[in-house]
């Protein structure tokens, strides 16, 4: 059997399983008790209340003939919900007519055990073997019945002598209807064990789950890179160390993350000025050689202009990360955003097709969203523009907007599809710095997103085909 997967599932189920083991060890209990002592199964309540029937029905019968003995059975299996027969030495029985319906090993269990000699009380002292004991538990079945057997002496005043006899008490329930074993009690004990453990278990399951809970969507929101997320655990248990420790962790991540993208600006800025001049340079020195040394310096300048995009793309990076807090949303119509988006991005070797509605509206930076668009519109026609139209389409789904950029390319591999969105990963071997990328436009994108308030996916089309999906407030 799967256990559910959630911890508060898993701990109730155990909580339940154990009280299913403990029923199933209580039916086991009551199926194998036939070879219990009387007393011990039906305890002294129970056995006393049967030799107190007993008693009383043996003095009714020593006042009355022996043909009227059925009838003080049959009030007394009226008062107590139990029928009682009568056996006597020899296999009498009263009534005699029911004396059909005793199974053959109750009726020759009782002629044995009426045989012995001495007293019922001394007899259940004896050696301590189970054929030996003046009871007689037996169940039958087709019907099932549960037959009860208590040593009795009657006396008789036609011989002035006491005659042994064994009171049978038929039911078809273990319990006698309450007559030999009353279950309310433990019933009623079971439930009260159930609720106290519901009453003490359910709020620190809860107390366990809720904060593990939280850490966990904590922890989630750090994975996505956003480390502003705090966690307030007032406890002093280890869950209560862990929320400290995942702060600190998260508080660490955020300082070395910063600088690194504060390093990376700031490297990228000063070398800006350098490559520039050094375009600059390389330009006055092409046109003033001839032959194989110009195509030497255009190499060279190949180089540069390759540095050179590198550069731009670091500082938009850093520049679109520095500046998540200080992004100013608003409304804003999406259609001219991808339109102009378009514009910048359209190639004679692509097709891009838009389908969006002119009123639909979502809430963003009209500046990071149309360099967002721009990238992946950039990528889909260095990747996939020849493969067939590149379509542009948008979605409104319960209070947001889905925006979708879609190819007819080959895709990418699936395990490659959740570390698209890391600064420099390119896919190998079909996206790589020989096609032009750096491996910084999906990450741009998934800045200018986040920083809007969205989230970013790509995923792969059936039967080809690439999409990446933006995830806006409506």
């Amino acid at each position: 059997m799967k256990l559910p997967s959630s911890l508060f599932a898993k701990i109730l189920t155990w909580f339940f399983l154990n009280l299913l083991l403990l029923t199933a060890v209580l039916t086991l209990f009551f199926a194998v008790q036939v070879r219990m002592d009387l007393d011990e199964f039906l305890g002294h309540q129970g056995a006393d209340r049967l030799r107190a029937a007993g008693m009383l029905m043996a003095h009714d019968m020593e006042q009355t003939p022996p043909d009227e003995w059925s009838t003080i059975l049959s009030r007394y299996a009226q008062i107590h919900g139990v029928d009682f027969l009568i056996v006597l030495p020899g296999g009498l029985v009263f009534p005699p007519k029911k004396k059909k319906d005793i199974p053959q090993d109750v009726l020759a269990r009782a002629e044995n055990i009426l045989q012995r000699r001495g007293p019922p009380r001394m007899a259940a002292h004896s050696a301590g073997l189970e054929n030996q004991k003046p009871h007689l538990i037996m169940h039958s079945g087709k019907p099932a019945r549960w037959w009860f057997g208590i040593r009795l002496p009657l006396f008789l005043e036609a011989s002035y002598r006491h005659l042994p006899v064994l009171l049978l008490a038929v039911s078809d329930s273990i319990t006698g209807k309450g007559f030999f074993f009353d279950p309310l009690p433990w019933m009623a004990a079971a439930a009260v064990v159930i609720v106290i453990s519901v009453l003490f278990w359910l709020p620190m399951i809860r107390s366990i789950t809720q904060s593990l809970a939280r850490m966990t969507q904590a922890a989630e929101e750090i994975a996505k890179g956003n480390f502003t997320v705090s966690i307030h655990e007032p406890r002093t248990d280890e869950i209560g160390r862990l929320a400290r420790t995942i702060n600190h962790m998260t508080a660490r991540l955020s300082a070395f993350v910063q600088g690194q993208k504060r390093f990376l600006g700031d490297v990228s800025h000063e070398l800006g000025s350098p490559v520039a001049r050094i375009q600059f340079g390389l330009g006055v020195l092409e046109q003033r050689l001839e032959g194989a040394n110009q195509e030497r310096v255009q190499d060279v300048m190949e180089d540069v202009d390759h540095l050179s995009h590198l550069i731009g793309e670091l500082l938009a990076f850093s520049r679109a990360e520095m500046r998540r807090q200080a992004v100013q949303l608003e409304q804003i119509t999406l259609l001219p955003v991808v339109q102009a988006s378009v514009r910048r991005e359209s190639s004679s070797a692509a097709t891009i097709e838009v389908r969006i509605e002119a009123t639909m509206q979502v809430t963003a930076s009209t500046e990071l969203l149309t360099r967002a668009i721009a990238n992946l519109l950039r990528n889909a026609v260095k990747y996939a523009g020849n493969a067939g139209p590149i379509k542009v389409a948008a979605q409104a789904r319960e209070g947001q907007v889905a925006i979708t950029v879609a190819d007819c390319g080959s895709g990418v591999a699936e395990e490659y599809l959740d570390r698209l969105f890391e600064p420099f990963f390119r896919p190998e071997p079909s996206r790589d710095s020989d096609s032009g990328g750096v491996g910084l436009g999906l990450a741009i994108v998934k800045t200018c997103v986040e920083s809007c308030g969205g989230t970013v996916s790509a995923h792969n089309l059936q039967p080809k085909g690439f999409a990446v999906t933006i995830v806006l407030k409506g």
